[in-house]
């Protein structure tokens, strides 16, 4: 009884809950500075119309040196589903979570700045997804710009964020559901 309550709680766990992940080109613009970027992973979670959207380990440069910021990270956005794309807006202030990218461990400044204000667009379909993000940081705008692409296969129920979905995906729901 107790594998099939796990296997029922997986199975509607994956059906409401999608991943995907995106590779995006990144463009910063730094009152008028700009500086183009490697790719970084930007992750989109849907669940039942309402996204989490984080851009994850983002840096900035600054006479060619990259200057470590974090996460940006919004979540219980509801999104606009339009044309066939979703739309998800967000203007309100946010903190900026740690990287966990370890070549920066301990020196990701972004935490440190508190709430900042974030104004926000993306718009997105399972195999596309443009974002123009405005960081306000007293008199300094930073505006960030990623376009990028989503694997040929979308990674749907990739439930830990280790950007596979394989056992260890129910493997996490299992203990989830067990810890409680």
């Amino acid at each position: 009884m107790k594998k099939l309550l796990v296997f029922m709680a997986f199975a509607g766990y994956a059906m409401a809950m999608c991943a995907t992940n995106y590779t995006c080109h990144l463009k910063v613009d730094i009152n008028g500075n700009v500086t183009e970027q490697d790719e970084i992973l930007v992750e989109v979670n849907e669940n039942n119309g309402v996204y989490d959207l984080s851009l994850k380990n983002f840096c900035m440069i600054a006479d060619e040196q990259k200057i470590p910021v974090g996460t940006i990270a919004v979540s219980g956005v509801e999104g606009i589903d339009e044309f066939g794309y979703t739309t998800v807006t967000i203007n309100a202030p946010i903190e900026i979570e740690s990287g966990d990218d370890p070549q920066y461990e301990g020196q990701w400044f972004g935490p440190e700045l508190g709430a900042v204000p974030v104004n926000m667009t993306a718009r997105f379909i399972d195999t596309a997804l443009n974002a123009d993000i405005d960081i306000v940081l007293g008199d300094m705008v930073i505006a960030v710009s990623v376009f990028g692409v989503a694997p040929a296969e979308s990674l749907k129920g990739d439930v830990n964020g280790d950007g596979n979905v394989n056992i260890s995906d129910i493997n996490s729901i299992i203990g989830i559901i067990l810890s409680d």
